[in-house]
């Protein structure tokens, strides 16, 4: 049997969380959605969890997505897509010193982009 996909969201806004996990559920593709809206818990549950994606916002409190993205770096090797509503375009920048972004998004994406993110077709930003 193929291994699931564990797909982990974080975002401090649980609609944005809710979205996207109406969206990956309409794609029938294979996977665990475990979304968090609290980046320090997402952080502390990657042991657990080892998940295989992550779609990460920048703009939270306590620990915004590029601390979460430091903190992350030397012990986990879980791909990240950076989902934000910047546009401004030193983040995008910013994210390509990160091995393990594979993509950054606008908020929203579109459907096919997020299924060609996670089935691995196309990880070019």
């Amino acid at each position: 049997m193929k291994n699931r996909i564990k797909i982990l969201l974080v975002d401090d806004q649980k609609i944005a969380n809710f979205i996207m996990k109406k969206v990956i559920s309409t794609l029938e593709i294979d996977c665990e959605i475990l979304a968090f809206e609290k980046p320090e818990k997402a952080l502390l549950a990657l042991d657990e969890i080892k998940p295989n994606l992550i779609f990460l916002d920048l703009n939270m409190p306590i620990l915004n997505g590029w601390q979460f993205l430091e903190r992350m770096q030397h012990n986990h090797h879980a791909n990240v897509v950076i989902l934000t509503s910047s546009i401004d375009p030193a983040d995008e920048q910013k994210s390509k010193e990160f091995p393990q972004v594979i993509s950054y998004q606008t908020k929203p994406p579109s459907k096919q982009k997020i299924r060609a993110i996670i089935t691995g077709e196309n990880h070019n930003n």
